[in-house]
């Protein structure tokens, strides 16, 4: 009759073969290391992962450090309650010093018309800085404490 042919030993040779390449292939995948730089520390040529178009609120944010924006809100609240009285403050100037940094400025044009309905105020700032001296316009808003915090900030043309 027939006799029946058994492919069970090619199969075999097949999948010892392929089984010596996949731990030969992970052998090797083991030596191998990829790497990707994450940042530099390197301050001539640092990495520069993403990139924007600067604006002015980038300059006012390098030039006016948060203390610096503290100082300027303590200052708006030191006039808080004439500004509740409802007493006019656009002639008004006050002048910020920030000791640590060593910043200035003089407050001026405070615009407080929306104080009541939203809390908020806009005002100008000169700021002397390492930078120089330049002109800032911004918004103060009252928090949950009712103590004002500079909010936005940005380079105002002259």
């Amino acid at each position: 009759m027939f006799s029946m042919r058994s492919y069970t030993a090619g199969n075999i040779k097949i999948q010892l073969f392929v089984a010596i390449l996949v731990i030969f292939g992970q052998a090797l995948g083991g030596c191998s290391m990829v790497s990707m730089p994450m940042g530099s520390n390197n301050i001539d040529s640092p990495t520069l992962l993403t990139g924007s178009i600067g604006s002015s609120s980038d300059v006012a944010y390098a030039d006016i450090n948060d203390d610096d924006r503290q100082i300027i809100a303590e200052n708006l609240d030191a006039i808080g309650p004439e500004l509740a009285a409802g007493n006019t403050a656009e002639d008004l100037t006050l002048p910020w010093l920030n000791a640590v940094s060593g910043n200035s400025g003089t407050l001026s044009k405070l615009e407080t018309a929306s104080l009541g309905d939203t809390g908020c105020l806009s005002f100008e700032t000169t700021a002397n800085t390492i930078a120089g001296i330049k002109l800032y316009s911004g918004t103060a808003c009252r928090d949950v404490a009712q103590k004002f915090a500079v909010t936005t900030l940005s380079v105002s043309d002259a």
